[in-house]
């Protein structure tokens, strides 16, 4: 499992550049979760319950 943080403040790099372009919708905190194979899993913005990401989080690791 990799966690990534993208600052929009300062420079990203060109792999978390790609990530915005592709997820980001404009709001913060935006949380995408991805499986093994790059599908979306989660794809919100705002914050996210502490339930809910763990039941994610597990999905994402089977």
């Amino acid at each position: 499992m990799q966690f990534v943080v993208v600052d929009l403040d300062k420079g990203p790099s060109p792999g978390q550049k790609e990530l915005v372009k592709k997820y980001y919708r404009g709001y913060i905190p935006h949380v995408v979760v991805l499986d093994s194979a790059g599908n979306s899993l989660y794809d919100r913005s705002g914050e996210v319950e502490e339930l809910v990401i763990s039941g994610i989080l597990d999905k994402a690791l089977k």
